[in-house]
């Protein structure tokens, strides 16, 4: 059976290399073996009958087996803490065959009802319905190509039972208070890779784990670059600090080029460098992710910002980069994203932010009169 779209979609990362694949119409001819039966045999499937009597509970748990490796672990985490939600509920001692809507409905139900629904942060259950569809996804593209997956737009708006406001358009810290969160953090943190490290991502905007992760080595000085080849992760239970030899995605390995401002800030901490590490405490050892943050927002808080996150940096970086060049491929290139839409954010933030637009239009419908 040739390769179709729908047998070679896939819902979490992993790469597939078929040889020979050159280009579509090839592809499409090119006959493979499908790989639903290269699962079923894997799970001892040897029938339809036995695909379509698993228990929803059997294929999280054969979906978590395959998945381990395809997935960073970092991901695996994410899954585990959501597992509670699908092993725990009505679904799970469905079988696959009568999996509908209807049962979708009632354990979105029974998610409201749930304890953590209580909470004042929790205003919705997105991320569990996307764990969902993407264990009913792998199960009909490797177990059962005739499962249809009922998960639909209107579920989808079921999981937000809580208002939630929408973004504000100018998310980004303004120049003004970028510059004086930064004083802010030089002059009361008593430890100075806070305001070092909130430079670096400002003017880089480098990711968190990407800057807690980089080491002398990739820094070059001497020609103002460094590269961007790992990071730190960040333990779910432990929140220990974990070094991982690779980017978030393939993309995000790197070259950045470093300011001046930030070169002389680099000379000045290597000649004090306690290791290997760019950025580590007084100990030389990694940063702990809840030590950045309190630090990052007892700055916000003190200069009433409304912002609480690390992930602000790389906001700020994004969009005033776009405000200054308008070089969309750059700014993409220099933030690691595979994609242009997801740079393209950003550009609608410069968009709204833009009042020549608004002075054009009235000049061009009022140019003769005036009112």
């Amino acid at each position: 059976m040739p390769i179709t779209k729908k047998t070679m979609t896939f819902y979490y990362p992993t790469k597939v290399c078929i040889e020979g694949m050159l280009s579509k119409k090839k592809s499409q001819k090119k006959q493979v073996i499908h790989l639903s039966s290269i699962y079923k045999n894997t799970y001892k499937l040897e029938s339809n009958y036995a695909c379509n009597h698993i228990l929803f509970k059997k294929c999280v748990d054969m979906f978590l087996e395959d998945a381990k490796s395809r997935v960073l672990s970092s991901t695996m985490q994410n899954y585990h803490a959501k597992l509670m939600y699908l092993t725990t509920s009505p679904l799970a001692k469905l079988k696959m065959c009568k999996l509908k809507g209807v049962n979708v409905v009632e354990w979105l139900k029974w998610l409201k009802k749930h304890p953590t629904a209580k909470s004042k942060i929790r205003k919705n259950f997105i991320a569990e319905i996307k764990l969902l569809n993407t264990i009913l996804n792998w199960y009909r593209n490797f177990i059962d190509e005739n499962f249809h997956v009922p998960i639909t737009k209107k579920h989808k708006q079921m999981c937000i039972y809580k208002h939630c406001p929408p973004r504000r358009p100018d998310y980004f810290i303004k120049p003004n208070d970028a510059c004086n969160w930064v004083l802010w953090l030089k002059e009361n943190r008593k430890n100075p890779v806070y305001w070092r490290l909130a430079t670096f991502m400002l003017l880089t905007g480098a990711r968190v784990g990407e800057s807690c992760g980089l080491k002398w080595s990739e820094v070059d000085l001497k020609e103002r670059f460094t590269r961007i080849v790992r990071r730190v992760r960040w333990d779910r239970k432990t929140k220990r600090p974990i070094i991982e030899e690779v980017t978030k995605t393939a993309q995000s390995t790197r070259l950045l080029i470093l300011p001046r401002k930030l070169k002389k800030i680099l000379c000045k901490m290597k000649k004090k460098a306690l290791g290997e590490i760019v950025f580590t405490d007084k100990n030389g050892e990694l940063l702990k992710y809840n030590a950045v943050q309190a630090s990052f927002n007892a700055g916000f808080k003190a200069l009433t910002l409304p912002w609480r996150s690390t992930h602000i940096c790389r906001h700020t970086y994004a969009t005033i980069a776009l405000m200054k060049t308008k070089n969309l491929p750059a700014v993409q290139a220099s933030l690691g994203h595979s994609m242009q839409r997801t740079t393209e954010h950003y550009a609608k933030i410069i968009a709204s932010l833009n009042s020549e637009t608004g002075e054009q239009t009235a000049s061009s419908i009022f140019k003769n009169n005036s009112l």
